[in-house]
């Protein structure tokens, strides 16, 4: 890996807390019990009332601690951060997260505080992720500086998604819902920076795309403090791994919002498209395309070109399939010859066998691992959209989850899900993240990811590259 200074906030072996507290409803206090129950490294609380926090000792200054320190994060009311970033500068810890707010974004005199803390890090060789942000989330390390409690927000198990999100808020609720998916394993590392005063988006993107732990890469953006070469990178980096980004502050509202929020700068939109697009960024526009791109990409298989399968037991659900695909500029597949006439000797005449496939409001489970079956290796299809309403009462769910277990182990075709209906697509849908299967809960989103993944196969393919496997089975 390049020599990044992430790397040192990530491999940390010690920590300092700066306004750690034992008041169970500070932030304070959530973050040195994140480190006290989960980091495997040293955890040093700091607060000049000093005492005990969870039976560890707090020291009123770090410059009490005998130990070196290499990291540290500060939560304490801005004014009292250019006296830590001092104590840190003695100490000699050389990367410090400040969550702290009140800087830049709060006016001028919030911006004399922020320039006073930027020069003393650059004075003594300190690296600052933030102020304003909510920090550093490493679950393979227990690094958790998020100061939301467990039960406020679910953190995600580790996995091979890494974040970075110039909005706290946000970043902490993408987490919880990767968290309350299926057996919450998504995560690799998630980084909140704020308003950006040292590392910025192109040092956590450059960062991220030479860690062998991350797969996909998700970016929130505002702005950018060095957007020349955030997409520099990008361009080297897309090509390795995918970057799904969302860019807000699109408009003239947006920007005023931005004004207030992480002071950062923003980019006319249209250029924005425009280099995203050259640079194989996959931009996201919403919440919901932002999480369905994420899903698809961290569970399925990149495929060989645009051709898509639908199989329903729902004729209306696969003909608003069908109309997506045409609108996503995607074709529908026409099965080969010999699986097509294989399929409609082997199933009963009222099943029609065209694209979509429609099992009929009849369908079994066995019918619905059967067309699967069927159709898995044609070549003549790039991709599945599996659509299943379970209400017909010949459908027997248990069965088919368990029919499609094995799938999940074997299957070497593109494919996304959906269930369309109650209780009995909730558990659908459980079971299938269960078994790393990208879900969805429409046809459109069903149908919109695999178009997104089609557009990345098409650009590695345009640059010369082979389309990496993506799909991480379960063991």
């Amino acid at each position: 890996m390049v020599n990044n200074p992430l790397q040192y906030f990530f491999e940390a072996k010690s920590m300092a807390i700066f306004g750690a507290s034992a008041s169970w409803d500070k932030p304070g206090y959530v973050i040195a019990e994140n480190f006290i129950n989960n980091f495997e490294g040293k955890t040093y609380l700091i607060n000049p009332k000093g005492g005990e926090i969870l039976s560890n000792p707090v020291y009123k200054s770090v410059l009490e601690v005998e130990e070196s320190i290499e990291a540290a994060v500060i939560i304490v009311p801005a004014k009292y951060v250019p006296a830590a970033m001092e104590d840190c500068a003695k100490k000699g810890i050389k990367s410090v997260t400040i969550i702290s707010g009140g800087f830049k974004e709060i006016g001028e005199e919030g911006t004399l505080l922020q320039q006073r803390i930027d020069e003393t890090a650059k004075e003594n060789g300190i690296r600052i992720i933030g102020p304003n942000c909510i920090g550093l989330f490493y679950p393979k390390r227990g690094l958790d500086m998020v100061f939301l409690p467990d039960e406020k927000l679910k953190r995600p198990g580790v996995g091979g998604v890494s974040i970075l999100s110039q909005s706290g808020a946000f970043g902490s609720a993408f987490l919880d819902v990767m968290g309350s998916l299926g057996n919450g394993n998504y995560l690799s590392k998630f980084v909140s920076y704020g308003n950006a005063s040292d590392i910025n988006e192109a040092d956590i993107l450059e960062y991220f795309g030479e860690d062998p732990e991350t797969k996909v890469i998700l970016a929130y953006l505002e702005g950018f403090m060095d957007g020349k070469r955030f997409i520099e990178i990008a361009r080297k980096v897309s090509l390795k791994k995918p970057i799904i980004a969302i860019k807000a502050n699109r408009n003239e509202a947006g920007a005023h919002a931005v004004a207030s929020h992480t002071a950062s700068l923003a980019a006319n939109d249209a250029v924005t498209d425009a280099l995203f697009k050259e640079a194989g960024i996959i931009r996201a526009y919403t919440w919901d395309e932002l999480f369905d791109c994420m899903n698809a990409f961290n569970s399925t298989l990149l495929p060989d070109g645009n051709r898509v399968l639908i199989i329903t037991d729902g004729g209306g659900a696969g003909v608003m399939a069908s109309d997506v695909v045409g609108e996503l500029e995607m074709e529908l597949a026409e099965l080969s010859t010999n699986i097509y006439k294989k399929m409609r000797e082997d199933l009963p005449p009222i099943i029609s066998v065209a694209n979509p496939i429609d099992l009929t409001g009849s369908a079994t489970a066995k019918e619905y691992l059967y067309a699967l079956e069927q159709t898995i290796d044609d070549p003549n299809v790039d991709s599945i959209t599996y659509i299943i309403i379970p209400t017909p009462p010949a459908i027997n769910v248990k069965d088919l989850m368990e029919g499609l277990k094995p799938y999940a182990k074997t299957i070497n075709k593109t494919i996304t899900f959906c269930a369309i209906g109650g209780a009995e697509a909730v558990y659908i849908r459980e079971e299938l993240e269960q078994m790393n299967f990208a879900f969805y809960p429409t046809p459109y989103r069903s149908v919109y990811a695999l178009k997104k993944l089609t557009e990345y196969a098409d650009y590695l393919k345009d640059h010369g590259q082979k389309l990496p496997v993506l799909r991480e089975t379960p063991k």
